[in-house]
Parts: C-alpha cells; structure tokens; sequence
C-alpha cells in the first residue's frame, strides 16, 4: 500500500511538472506572435517597383510626411506640378512612357490612393508601393 501510495505521488508530481512547462510553452508562443504583429504594425516600408526590380525602404521616420515627400528623400523623382497637384512621371531615371500608356501609380496598404502623392500622408504601419502601371 505504501508503495502504491508512493508511486501515485510521484505521477501527480510528473504530471504537475509536465502540464506547467506545456503552458509556459504556449505562452511563449503567444508571446511571439504579438511581439511580431507589433513589428509589422510600427514598420513603414516604401518599395518602387519599375517593372524589374523591387526596392524597399524602412520610412517610419517619415510618418507625417506626404508620400511625395518620402519618394523625393529616397529616390530621384521627376514630377509634373509641385505639392498637392504633383504627378510623379519618372522615379530613379525610369520614366514612364505615355507611348506604352504607362504611368506611376502610388498604392498604399496594398490599395491605390484616392489622392495624390502630395496629399497622402504617411501613417504608422503603412506600406507604400510605387509601380509603374498601364491605362
């Protein structure tokens, strides 16, 4: 009897011990996966995609700032109008043909912009992309 007794304890002790590291291992997961998610939601990204080649940059000091503002600090753009009425026509020497109806085109959160590069100001956590587009 005092055998059995004994060997009871010791299985709820291992039992005890086994089920605490499981939860101290999902926690940690759980750790994990909202320190990423913070990561992705504090990081601002800026890429230009010129029909070859994809470009990324880290912009979050530029929240606050337009996206003409962020593409004219990073790259050498060419505009037609200034400020608010700005159209960007060729970043990094690529210009757009009118020829092959092409135009830049800024997209925000994986969505075009509803405004112009002038007006659309840069937010936490966004994601910016430039690509060269047709009409």
């Amino acid at each position: 009897m005092k055998n059995y007794k004994k060997l009871l304890i010791l299985l709820l002790a291992a039992s005890t011990i086994l089920l605490f590291v499981v939860i101290l291992k999902q926690n940690s997961k759980k750790s994990e996966i909202v320190n990423s998610k913070s990561v992705q939601e504090i990081q601002t990204t800026l890429s230009v995609n010129d029909g070859s080649s994809v470009k990324s940059f880290d912009i979050s000091s530029f929240v606050g700032k337009t996206a003409l503002e962020v593409i004219q600090a990073d790259t050498k753009v060419i505009t037609s109008g200034t400020g608010v009425n700005a159209f960007v026509t060729s970043i990094n020497g690529r210009a757009a043909d009118s020829k092959k109806h092409e135009f830049w085109e800024l997209d925000a959160n994986g969505a075009e912009t509803e405004v112009g590069a002038g007006s659309y100001i840069i937010k936490k956590g966004d994601s910016i992309l430039w690509r060269l587009n047709t009409y």
